[in-house]
């Protein structure tokens, strides 16, 4: 919108969504130190994921705890989904039938052979 409209002022397009010029600022503050924190994030997943691949979400959390404190980053673990869904990291489940129901099939199969 700042760049369209130049010859407005700052105060005067605050004002008009309803933000003092101090949120403003806040907001891009805000939005630059968490794109830093997520790119840290997703960089210390991916290596966390390299040794253990199939590493699920609450347990990553549990190892990147330290690593997140050290590094000045607050992030609980709903964030922490939500980030890694967005970005296509969450791991998905395996379907597991019951092993029973595999004998079961196997059998059927050699029967209707």
């Amino acid at each position: 919108m700042r760049q369209s409209h130049s010859y407005v002022s700052l105060g005067d397009l605050c004002a008009l969504f309803g933000v003092t010029r101090q949120a403003y600022y806040d907001a891009i503050r805000h939005a630059e130190k968490a794109t830093i924190a997520n790119m840290v994030l997703l960089t210390l997943v991916k290596e966390i994921r390299s040794q253990m691949p199939m590493l699920g979400t609450r347990k990553l959390m549990y190892v990147l705890e330290p690593k997140l404190v050290e590094h000045g980053i607050k992030m609980g673990r709903d964030q922490l989904f939500d980030l890694l869904r967005f970005h296509g990291l969450l791991i998905r489940r395996r379907k597991r039938i019951a092993q029973q129901q595999i004998q079961t099939m196997f059998l059927e199969g050699i029967q209707t052979s």
